[in-house]
């Protein structure tokens, strides 16, 4: 799985990408979100993982501007602080993980997310016809 990682604290976004490598994922972190949109008008990324609290813009608003521009791209939040009030609502359905990030807990968010892109790629494989020409 292809896998943005995008926080303002470099050593926390490189390191869990770094971490993410070892499981297998291509994770590419990026700083900001004009250094995230760079990155994803250069390639498809299956599933973005944005800190809360960017510089500029929340992560979930930036989910929400991805999930319009590239409707098959997945996103969770992360953030050191609980969500509660405003920040729940802003939340909405999207997954949150409190930050230290617990490897156990990111890597089930990615197997859920791995469970839905697929069932994604399976209803798109049905709904095309084979049609024979003679």
């Amino acid at each position: 799985m292809r896998i943005l990682v995008m926080d303002d604290y470099k050593s926390h976004g490189e390191s869990l990408a770094e971490f993410l490598g070892t499981k297998g994922h291509e994770a590419i972190y990026a700083e900001t979100c004009a250094d995230a949109e760079w990155l994803l008008d250069l390639m498809k990324f299956d599933f973005a993982l944005l800190d809360f609290d960017m510089p500029g813009m929340s992560g979930p608003s930036v989910a929400a501007k991805l999930s319009k521009r590239f409707p098959h791209l997945r996103a969770a939040i992360m953030s050191a602080k609980a969500p509660t009030g405003t920040r729940r609502n802003e939340l909405g359905s999207l997954d949150f993980l409190q930050k230290p990030v617990r490897p156990e807990a990111l890597i089930e968010v990615l197997r859920r997310v791995q469970e839905q892109l697929a069932g994604v790629a399976l209803v798109q494989r049905s709904t095309f016809s084979v049609v024979k020409y003679k």
